[in-house]
């Protein structure tokens, strides 16, 4: 169903690897009458298939195995950092006190041995489910007290925002978030999730306007090369959220593999011959027109329609003038506490002055102002002039920066062409319409530059004519 990602089971998922098919199919029995689903595989080639294709939540690993033994296998994901969040028990009918110290210092969980006691067994593998549960539990929530903050909710805008992030948070669709930059659609993202289903799984965000354009494509699929792994964001955030910030950055290219991803449900790593299951809700985020973009061609048509399953538009900071003084009150509190100085107070004219101005670069604008006001006013007042003059130097910085062309105001590729096509205008002008002299001063082929022209749409004839 468009717009809908995989949905897998909650039952833990457990991969059984060993080359004795009996052993394989009682473990298989155990597992599945306590609840587990069960993957199994009988050499290390299909164990690693296996793990690639449906991450499992926790490994049995045989020690003795034809072509290649358990513990290369074991020492293979620990190079590859596949082991972070999936404990791995080994099981051997010939073990030593050797083996088991040299497993354990893999990086094993544990070490059983056969014929294998179902107690133990089931104990074994309980215990490292758990293990495994508190160490992702506790990452999420160091993460959390990292960057969690409160959305503030007293403006008309800010309740229907929330409203709609209360009604589709507990759903799986995916959501397009379009808003001004500086407006806080990162933490939009972070609100959706957190009120999900996925909840407790992985939040990742990835920021493609910090990205060099071909690193793209790696960021969201990963990469493999030489027997080195390089994971993706659908990897990271698999079983959870995949925040892609600035989506009409993408290049065209990496908006077919989006898209054919997101249809089949499976991607391929940039190198790589294994499809891997897709299993994230995905969320977009852009602060440009995504129509705009769809009309000039820019961005594919099919994509936008398959990623905007659910659109919200985060409203400006002068949109939601009642939310300021708790705004104020927050940043104030975090700024404050961030750079271990006591918190000013802050005059009811100051904070007059700080509601009733437009806020052009929105939250983040409010928080670098309160940045300045706090530091050079640690534990004293904030006064209305005070305000007036911090908010004045950001007028006066933009007032003295050189006008920027129209163009800066669009998307990236956007503005390439149209700077491509100022730039030849100027020099095809400053040259008489000659194109072989164009070519000179640029350093492009002529013939290469002859298309350039052509798809510009400039004409070095009429050029020639306007001249004098």
């Amino acid at each position: 169903m468009p717009g809908k990602a995989i949905v897998t089971s909650n039952k833990p998922h457990i991969l059984v690897v060993d080359d004795e098919k009996d052993i394989r199919n009682i473990l298989r029995d155990i597992l599945q009458d306590e609840g587990y689903s069960v993957a199994l595989a009988d050499n290390a080639k299909q164990a690693r298939v296996q793990f690639r294709k449906n991450r499992p939540n926790l490994v049995l690993l045989d020690i003795w195995m034809p072509d290649e033994d358990g513990i290369s296998v074991l020492k293979h994901w620990m190079e590859e950092s596949e082991l972070d969040r999936t404990p791995v028990i080994m099981i051997s009918g010939h073990g030593t006190v050797e083996n088991a110290v040299e497993a354990v210092k893999l990086g094993a969980y544990d070490f059983l041995e056969k014929p294998l006691s179902t107690g133990k067994l089931i104990l074994s593998v309980e215990r490292g489910l758990e293990n495994a549960s508190l160490r992702e539990e506790n990452k999420r929530l160091k993460s959390r007290l990292q960057i969690e903050s409160p959305m503030v909710s007293k403006s008309d805008a800010s309740l229907e925002l929330l409203r709609h992030i209360k009604l589709l948070g507990p759903t799986d669709s995916w959501v397009f978030i379009t808003g001004d930059p500086g407006t806080g659609k990162h933490l939009v993202a972070r609100k959706i999730h957190e009120n999900s289903p996925r909840a407790e799984s992985e939040f990742v965000e990835l920021n493609l306007a910090a990205m060099p354009s071909d690193s793209v494509s790696q960021a969201l699929f990963g990469s493999e090369a030489d027997g080195k792994i390089l994971k993706g964001g659908f990897e990271l955030a698999r079983g959870g959220t995949l925040v892609i910030n600035e989506v009409l950055d993408l290049n065209r290219e990496t908006q077919t593999k989006l898209q054919s991803a997101l249809q089949e449900q499976q991607f391929l790593r940039i190198g790589g011959d294994q499809f891997l299951d897709l299993d994230v809700r995905v969320i977009v985020t852009t602060s440009g027109n995504p129509q705009e973009a769809v009309n000039k061609g820019l961005f594919s048509e099919d994509l936008y329609y398959r990623l905007n399953v659910i659109p919200i538009h985060v409203p400006s900071l002068r949109q939601r003038r009642k939310d300021l003084p708790e705004l104020v009150d927050l940043f104030m509190e975090e700024i404050a506490g961030r750079n271990q100085i006591e918190t000013p107070s802050i005059a009811d004219g100051a904070l007059k002055v700080l509601s009733s101005y437009d806020w052009p670069g929105n939250v983040r604008q409010l928080q670098n102002v309160l940045q300045r006001l706090i530091v050079l006013n640690s534990g004293q007042q904030i006064s209305a002039e005070e305000v007036t003059a911090a908010i004045g130097g950001d007028l006066d910085m933009q007032n003295k920066a050189p006008k920027l062309p129209d163009y800066f105001e669009g998307d990236m590729r956007s503005a390439k062409e149209r700077f491509e096509k100022a730039y030849l205008s100027h020099h095809l002008s400053k040259v008489g319409g000659s194109v072989s002299e164009l070519a000179k001063i640029v350093g492009l082929e002529r013939t290469h530059l002859y298309r350039k022209l052509k798809g510009l749409n400039i004409s070095a004839s009429d050029t020639k004519a306007t001249k004098h």
